[in-house]
């Protein structure tokens, strides 16, 4: 847990109000986090309760004292007064007391997997914020730049209609586009506002405005599937609690079984007390070994036992379950991550062909030789191949962290 941590703690925070990388915002989440920082206070609370199941099979020590009055008819009064102390320690609990420290010791180990997989959590989603927030300003640069093609087209028709070469047609439709282009840059630039503000409640900071995202690789290797399913088995923080919940189970049936056993435990204790009358007091002491079992308890035991049975089959069959689902999650990113991959290669692609379709157009219009409607056409098919471009290449990112999330290695994706 202590490396998981340290790992980013070495990086060190922005001073300028330049952007802030993937893993300095991880960081920063990991630092100032509310909910982490609960989900940390699990692992005092589990280390607490070891202690007191350690101090339950330990010697105890009772203090006690009365004092009481009495009048009976035909009789003079009596007072009395004691002070008793007593101690005792457990010399058998029919392994009630052994179970119930080994279960707050797997507590302990149980608390901190939850916290390290609060940890990747944490990361994945600081992960998905950031990668949201890099593609929407993306598509606003994008959006940006259509723009400016489209006021450059409104220009130079403009001129063209001045000249007497051009109908005012064209430069009516020029003018919409260009209104339009305006329309998607506001909202594109919205939505990444929005993803910045996800990604700074994420960090626990109050404001955007010295927020801002850098470009993440896109590059990188994959393995074979079978690879990622066995770091899941051998990573994967939720499944190794599983494993531990199945363990507390067991400890636990052992409790209840334990009711239908023998209690064992020494006794010793010294007092003193005085009487009105007596003139002094008097001391004592003892000392012995007490046994008690259960006979009889209107079936209570027995349900324990069976209740302590299906909460551990519960156990068994959530950890089934929950392999069953690192499976398909696993599965389900490598083939979104291997088809986004392809999209990569193919888009940029489209993006040079539409690119060089847009300059044959813009061309021929100039020359007399095109219509408007092929260089409409042209810059919507540019802009469809540059946004699906943009598309690709963070969903490369995205399920690369898809990926290591269902691995249980969220961190290694950072660097």
């Amino acid at each position: 847990m202590k490396k998981f941590l340290t790992a980013l703690l070495l990086l060190t925070l922005p001073t300028t109000a330049s952007a802030v990388t993937l893993e300095e915002a991880a960081r920063i989440a990991l630092e100032n986090n509310p909910g982490l920082q609960n989900t940390s206070r699990s692992i005092e609370l589990a280390e607490k309760n070891f202690k007191i199941a350690q101090g339950s099979k330990g010697l105890t020590i009772t203090a006690s004292s009365n004092a009481n009055a009495a009048k009976t008819e035909g009789q003079s009064d009596t007072e009395s007064i004691n002070a008793r102390l007593r101690g005792a320690i457990p010399l058998y609990s029919g392994n009630k007391l052994e179970s119930q420290i080994e279960s707050a010791k797997v507590g302990i180990d149980i608390s901190k997997l939850e916290y390290r997989q609060a940890q990747e959590d944490l990361i994945y989603s600081v992960a998905k914020a950031y990668i949201d927030a890099l593609e929407n300003y993306e598509n606003t640069q994008v959006y940006l730049q259509t723009e400016q093609n489209y006021a450059d087209h409104e220009k130079n028709i403009g001129a063209m209609f001045d000249a007497g070469s051009k109908a005012k047609i064209d430069l009516l439709r020029a003018q919409v586009e260009t209104s339009n282009a305006q329309q998607d840059t506001a909202k594109s630039h919205a939505a990444y506002e929005v993803s910045l503000t996800n990604l700074a409640t994420l960090m626990a900071i109050d404001t955007i405005s010295t927020l801002s995202v850098e470009h993440v690789a896109t590059s990188l290797d994959v393995n074979e599937i079978e690879s990622y399913l066995e770091q899941a088995n051998d990573n994967r923080a939720d499944l190794q609690a599983d494993a531990l919940r199945i363990e507390q189970g067991e400890y636990a049936l052992e409790v209840a079984r334990s009711g239908r056993r023998p209690t064992l435990s020494a006794e010793v204790g010294a007092g003193i007390g005085a009487s009105r009358g007596s003139g002094r007091a008097k001391p004592d002491a003892s000392a012995g070994i007490s046994a008690s079992w259960n006979i009889f308890d209107s079936h209570v035991t027995e349900n324990e036992i069976k209740k302590a049975e299906i909460e551990l089959e519960q156990f068994e069959l959530k950890m089934k379950n929950d392999a069953n689902s690192v499976y398909e999650e696993v599965v389900t990113a490598y083939k979104n991550l291997k088809i986004a991959l392809t999209r990569l290669r193919t888009t940029k692609k489209a993006v040079e062909l539409a690119e060089e379709e847009r300059k044959i157009s813009v061309e021929r219009y100039r020359a007399g030789e095109g219509i408007l409607l092929d260089v409409l056409d042209s810059e919507v098919s540019l802009v469809t191949a540059k946004k699906n471009h943009v598309s690709a290449t963070y969903d490369v990112a995205r399920y690369k962290f898809d990926l290591s999330h269902a691995i249980g290695d969220t961190l290694g994706a950072l660097h």
